[in-house]
């Protein structure tokens, strides 16, 4: 079956849009839009109305196709995360019954269901904040395995938004399997601009959509090539950005980075006697490291990792090989766990493309710290996981 993919409000959707710019993912995967505010969902290119679902407070969660959706959709949460969250809660069934609808997924037991399903909000906001984490629940009640995406609003922001990025991710965390942050942080230096955020929304979706491309589409049969050609899919995504203690298992705290180079030039496609160009694999792995999505953050001292690179059949044969063991022994050297999940898969765009994903505990992020603070005074509002998350490690060591 189909992977899920939910963007939950503005942010969500903005984020979902442009993962699916590239049609191949409606060949791999499901989108569901999730918004209280219609005027938000027709900004979207790519994500038409049969895959809109609307947050109506009268009526719950209605279908995109809905006679007078646009009636019934309307206002939006601005950033009352607990009046989203309540609303939510209120309508569970009608959102549990849509997504069953859109997945084809009945419970737990059942003997078909989706590998891996992502939702995807900002933490800053009402909508997201308030609804997604109640999507990630439903869909783990379900037996799917939750990855989310989520946005971590800019410190100038405000306490407003740090208080629900705080009090958001309380509840996400007991839902997801694993957590990848994106940070505003980023831009907050940047002069603020509708076009700076949408290249910002571009290059996550890039980042995901290599990912599951890369593993769903584009998978190869190592022994089709010689040297070193691993293959990982998304079990290997949950398993490098999550930790286990025991029985029991908690998502880690993530962050991605993406780098690409072109491998022939434009001159090739008009007169095609050249061959690819020698790419550096170690280099591009630098330059991911340069472009994560979280600000003060240390390469070294993630606790796993998972780098894919993308690239074209002629890098695995013996002629053009590139140097794949060394790009491993780099990530290795910058897990302190020990543990990564490194894999190529085949492209045929004339890129080459390394992405990859750094985990940490939440207590190594100082963001995490920061927005906390911000929270504590605006109301009495702490981000517990941190604490919860050490007493684990202190007590079981996590794996």
């Amino acid at each position: 079956m189909p992977y899920v993919f939910i963007g939950v409000g503005q942010c969500g959707g903005g984020i979902l849009d442009a993962s699916f710019f590239d049609k191949n993912m409606f060949k791999v995967a499901v989108p569901i839009a999730i918004n209280s505010a219609t005027l938000d969902l027709q900004t979207l290119k790519y994500i038409k109305r049969d895959h809109w679902v609307g947050i109506s407070k009268d009526r719950g969660f209605i279908d995109g196709l809905t006679e007078g959706f646009e009636h019934f959709v309307v206002g939006g949460y601005g950033k009352n995360r607990a009046k989203a969250e309540k609303d939510s809660l209120r309508h569970e069934d009608s959102l549990r019954k849509i997504i069953i609808e859109r997945t084809q997924v009945e419970s737990a037991a059942a003997d078909s269901t989706v590998p891996v399903a992502f939702v995807i909000y900002g933490l800053g906001g009402g909508t997201g904040s308030g609804a997604g984490p109640i999507v990630a629940k439903i869909l783990k009640e379900l037996g799917i395995p939750v990855v989310a995406i989520v946005v971590l609003p800019a410190a100038h922001e405000g306490g407003l938004t740090a208080k629900n990025a705080v009090e958001s991710l309380n509840r996400l965390v007991e839902h997801a399997d694993s957590i990848i942050l994106v940070d505003n942080e980023k831009l907050a230096h940047a002069e603020s601009s509708e076009a700076l955020y949408q290249r910002y929304n571009e290059y996550v979706a890039r980042s995901i959509r290599d990912i599951v491309i890369g593993t769903a589409l584009e998978r190869i049969n190592p022994a089709d090539f010689e040297g070193y050609a691993p293959v990982i899919d998304l079990k290997d995504m949950i398993s490098a950005t999550s930790f286990r203690f025991g029985e029991n298992s908690r998502p880690g705290f993530a962050c991605l980075g993406r780098a690409s180079e072109k491998v022939r030039g434009l001159l090739h496609y008009i007169i095609p006697i050249r061959g690819y160009k020698e790419v550096d694999i170690v280099s591009l792995l630098y330059r991911a490291f340069m472009k994560l999505s979280l600000e003060d953050i240390r390469v070294e001292e993630a606790e796993k990792n998972l780098v894919l690179i993308r690239i074209p059949p002629a890098y695995l044969t013996k002629a053009g090989r590139i140097n794949t063991s060394m790009a491993k022994r780099v990530m290795e050297e910058r897990t302190r766990l020990a543990e990564t999940h490194f894999g190529v898969a085949l492209t045929k765009r004339n890129l080459a493309t390394v992405t990859l994903l750094l985990t940490y505990r939440p207590n190594q992020i100082s963001r995490l710290h920061v927005l906390s603070q911000l929270a504590s005074q605006y109301e009495d509002v702490s981000l517990r996981v941190l604490e919860e998350y050490e007493k684990d490690f202190v007590a079981g060591g996590g794996e």
